[in-house]
């Protein structure tokens, strides 16, 4: 093997370094994401931590939800590429109107989406039944098919981008546009996860654990993060309660029952 070889070789390595590295930073930030939205989806306070293990288990199943989604998204993309194909017999003046009104709309949805994403909070305290509330909750498949929605138009919108910045021999304003809305949907994607695809699972406490004076059976471990833990109960006045406790105060305390956060809330509504 020759110097130059054993050269190429130290700098295809380098690069694939700089690029695992990048991947895991990227999927650690939307882990980071995914928690501080299911957080807020739930109504609870993990605090802050900038290192966490929780934040790599969330960016692992965030970025595994998103190659499913794609996979499964692969033949919409296909039909869409051929609809594309046929719009490009518009001509000119015909395919820029299409695609302006394309993009109007696609913004529109952009905004819509966000609106349904971002309204779902406190979700333990205050059931609701609308739809969104109720995915967070793990009551419907809705927000399984958003999500696949948002990420089928993410992926869209950058095959449109591309082959209309590639035509137009330009970044012009309509390829800026789809692309803008192309990374809001993008940046959607693990705030989509955390509210409506992170962990599920409420174990349930056979007792208060020590600190919980206020909050009776029957009591939930609904989140967990860094040192501490949020539980679900009922006050002294039967409404729910949450209560953040650290997490050594579970200690020694049995795990009688393992379900649903649907079921917690079930069994914390008076």
């Amino acid at each position: 093997m020759t110097s130059s070889d054993i050269a190429g070789l130290a700098e295809s390595v380098k690069n694939s370094a700089i690029v695992l590295t990048s991947l895991s930073g990227a999927a650690y930030a939307c882990g980071y994401l995914a928690v501080r939205a299911r957080a807020r989806a739930l109504g609870v306070d993990p605090g802050f931590a900038l290192v966490d293990q929780a934040y790599v288990f969330a960016g692992f199943r965030f970025v595994l939800v998103l190659l499913i989604s794609l996979l499964v998204s692969v033949p919409m993309l296909l039909l869409l590429r051929w609809l594309g194909g046929r719009a490009l017999r518009l001509g000119a003046g015909g395919l820029r109107t299409l695609e302006a009104g394309g993009a109007v709309v696609a913004g529109a949805l952009t905004i819509w989406a966000y609106l349904a994403t971002t309204r779902v909070a406190g979700v333990l305290l205050a059931p609701s039944s609308d739809w969104a509330a109720g995915a967070a909750l793990g009551r419907n498949a809705y927000g399984a098919f958003l999500t696949l929605a948002t990420t089928a138009a993410a992926a869209a919108l950058l095959l449109w981008a591309r082959a209309h910045v590639l035509r137009a021999g330009t970044l012009d304003p309509l390829g800026a546009a789809l692309g803008l809305v192309c990374m809001l949907l993008v940046a959607l994607l693990p705030l989509q996860h955390g509210v409506f695809h992170a962990d599920r699972i409420a174990r349930r406490l056979e007792a208060p654990p020590p600190g919980t004076s206020g909050l009776a059976a029957p009591i939930w471990v609904v989140d967990r993060a860094s040192d501490r833990v949020s539980l679900l109960g009922r006050g002294a006045d039967g409404r729910p309660r949450i209560v953040t406790l650290k997490a050594d105060q579970l200690d020694g305390v049995p795990v009688v029952g393992i379900g649903s956060l649907s079921d917690a809330v079930a069994e914390a509504q008076p």
